[in-house]
């Protein structure tokens, strides 16, 4: 506190004798020098942006882990749902756990490789516009079509390559599903 004292004093000083030796009749008066404050000064910083949230895994409805047809086709729009999610967050791990085919494991390491390389995906939400239990088997297995349509996508990969994806429009899938304790896609076939 001492020191802030001996600065304005000291400036003071400066301050009179500066304009009592160069101030003439003939010039302005200068300026008043601005007050110091003897509080402290913080910096501004700007707020930082809040992250994205990271969206949560689906949770798999009651209805998809019954041995029924509506119990096949609820797992089927899982299914559908889970990829979704793990094309958003790149996390394929529950994808994986719910189907077991080609097709099903190409989806799954298209996204890992993505995200692998830095990349993302943005938009290109599914969605189901129907689906139907074709066959079902108890405890063996069961047959769904299934249609949906999904919005663009963005593809993000560094250093600065964009891809868009365009939509797709009542797409219908054959997905076939085999059951043990509960139900595991093991085909899904696009129908032309």
């Amino acid at each position: 506190m001492l020191s802030i004292v001996r600065i304005r004093v000291a400036l003071a000083v400066c301050a009179a004798v500066v304009l009592g030796s160069s101030c003439t009749a003939d010039e302005p008066s200068p300026s008043p020098l601005p007050a110091i404050s003897s509080a402290p000064t913080t910096p501004t910083v700007a707020p930082t942006p809040a992250p994205t949230p990271t969206p949560s895994p689906p949770a798999l409805p009651a209805l998809a882990r019954q041995d029924s047809p509506a119990g096949a086709e609820a797992f089927a729009r899982y299914w559908l749902t889970t990829l979704d999610y793990a094309t958003t967050t790149g996390d394929t791990r529950l994808l994986r756990q719910l189907a077991n085919c080609a097709g099903c494991n190409a989806l799954a390491e298209s996204i890992d490789k993505v995200r692998a390389e830095g990349g993302r995906t943005l938009g290109g939400k599914a969605t189901v516009s129907k689906s139907n239990t074709i066959r079902h088997v108890p405890a063996k297995a069961a047959l769904v079509d299934l249609t949906y349509s999904r919005r663009t996508r963005i593809v993000d990969r560094p250093p600065d390559q964009r891809q868009t994806v365009g939509p797709e429009r009542d797409v219908r899938l054959l997905i076939t599903l085999r059951r043990n304790r509960s139900w595991l896609i093991t085909d899904a076939q696009p129908i032309r």
